[in-house]
């Protein structure tokens, strides 16, 4: 009933879409998490050319973090503050714990309202 009144829940939300690069070359497999301030945290697939798309993205500063964990492996690294690490069946496509996490990732984007580009390049 709340929502009848015209407030859409998702009204101040983005919707983000990317390209994941690990050395130059587009990420396989793996997620894209934005973190927001008070937590909510929304999750993304990679697909196989490296894309992502993550909607309902709720607005404001977020950091990000990008995990690859094969489906039949261990779950994803904690989002606390120190990267930990993941035992289990090895991903295919190894990136640096260190971007798993969003105290350690490096990575921030300030989410707007509607459709948006971040295409994300990661390093060693």
């Amino acid at each position: 009933m709340l929502l009848s009144s015209g407030c859409g829940f998702f009204e101040n939300a983005g919707t983000i879409t990317g390209t994941v690069r690990y050395k130059g070359e587009p990420l396989p497999e793996g997620s894209v998490s934005f973190v927001n301030d008070k937590g909510k945290v929304v999750t993304a697939t990679i697909d196989q050319s490296g894309r992502y798309a993550a909607s309902h993205v709720p607005t404001g500063s977020a950091k990000v973090t990008v995990q690859v964990v094969r489906a039949d492996g261990p779950p994803p690294v904690s989002f606390g503050a120190t990267p930990k690490s993941v035992q289990g069946t090895a991903a295919v496509f190894k990136i640096p714990s260190r971007y798993g996490v969003p105290a350690t990732s490096g990575l921030k984007w300030e989410v707007a309202k509607g459709k948006q580009q971040f295409d994300i390049d990661l390093t060693e």
